[in-house]
């Protein structure tokens, strides 16, 4: 299942509707919608400031450590294959390495799916397992699609951003 927007444009958090079978799905879900909320806040921080007062500076440069987390994150090896029990449904699953030199922990890793002409089939985060990565180290991560028989023409893209990270980094 996924989070529905309601009619019109979600502007807050009481304007998503969060469906989810478990506890872990309805979090990941709402993490997930909470990023895309926050995505106004961030064009917000992007802008030039004419001085950059200290309670800045201290965001910039966490979020300057984020963005250097997350370049170091890598992605390879994802495939859909076809779940032979259920048909007409996939099992989506990559390998993510951790090419900082600390460890991470991922949260999640946003995809979607894009049919043979690019548009838009579904969206969706898989979980890592382990969700703590040390450095170098490599976990799988993966996830069924229900309503996504695997198709060669389909593409599956990271989203951006691709990776929600635990927000302890050092």
């Amino acid at each position: 299942m996924f989070p529905l927007a309601l009619p019109a444009v979600a502007q807050a958090e009481q304007d998503i509707v969060i469906i989810g079978e478990t506890a872990e799905q309805k979090q990941q879900f709402q993490s997930y919608w909470q990023q895309l909320i926050n995505l106004n806040q961030a064009a917000e921080r992007a802008r030039p400031r004419s001085a950059v007062q200290p309670k800045y500076a201290a965001r910039d440069d966490r979020d300057l450590k984020l963005q250097k987390i997350l370049r170091n994150l890598k992605v390879e090896d994802i495939d859909l294959d076809y779940i032979i029990q259920l048909n007409g449904s996939s099992h989506l699953s990559g390998i993510l390495t951790n090419e900082n030199d600390q460890p991470v922990t991922v949260i999640a890793v946003n995809y979607e799916i894009l049919d043979r002409r690019g548009n838009l089939l579904q969206t969706g985060s898989a979980q890592p397992k382990p969700s703590t990565i040390g450095p170098g180290q490599s976990v799988t991560f993966a996830d069924t699609l229900w309503t996504i028989a695997p198709d060669e023409a389909y593409e599956v893209r990271l989203l951006d951003p691709a990776f929600q990270v635990s927000p302890d980094f050092k």
